[in-house]
């Protein structure tokens, strides 16, 4: 009878050391994939030791490193658009400025460089900001992701008419 419990006590360790042991192994594939960039991926993967292993002892630390990396794939998907939208701000001031001093808006972008811009800035994919002077006011456009009007997401317009942001354009 003590022969049976040990072995049972023996093989209990050597399982539970085997769980540890795979939980171990992802999170270190999720640490490799945080470096490579995916933080999508080491969200999932951390989803699944937790999931799979919750009882582990790294599972703690990834339920922890789920927050975080999802906070870190968020703000890396949304940066493009948070560009857009900050450039476009640096543009409208530089239009109110001109405005100001002239009393009507500039007749194109252009009147802009080389003061206050030594070269116009361009939206996070390399496209030009679209300008629509108006007797009294203008319209300052971005395309969004796909370059084109209207979308959704990435692909949204964004929009500033008069100095003001209004966001997506309708």
């Amino acid at each position: 009878m003590r022969i049976a419990s040990a072995v049972l006590i023996a093989l209990a360790l050597v399982a539970c050391g085997g769980t540890e042991r795979r939980a171990e192994r992802l999170w270190r594939h999720a640490l490799d994939q945080v470096e490579k960039g995916d933080t999508e991926g080491a969200v999932e993967t951390l989803q699944r030791l937790i999931r799979d292993y919750p009882d582990a002892d790294i599972a703690a630390k990834a339920r922890d490193q789920v927050v975080v990396y999802q906070g870190l794939a968020h703000a890396v998907k949304s940066y493009p658009m948070r560009r857009a939208r900050e450039s476009m701000i640096q543009i409208a001031r530089a239009i109110e400025a001109f405005k100001a001093a002239s009393g009507r808006p500039p007749a194109s972008l252009d009147v802009l460089v080389p003061a206050p811009f030594a070269e116009l800035p361009r939206d996070p994919w390399d496209r030009a900001f679209v300008y629509e002077p108006a007797a009294r006011g203008y319209r300052l456009r971005c395309h969004g992701a796909d370059g084109a009007s209207g979308g959704t997401g990435d692909a949204a317009d964004l929009l500033v008419v008069n100095g003001e942001f209004v966001g997506p354009s309708p």
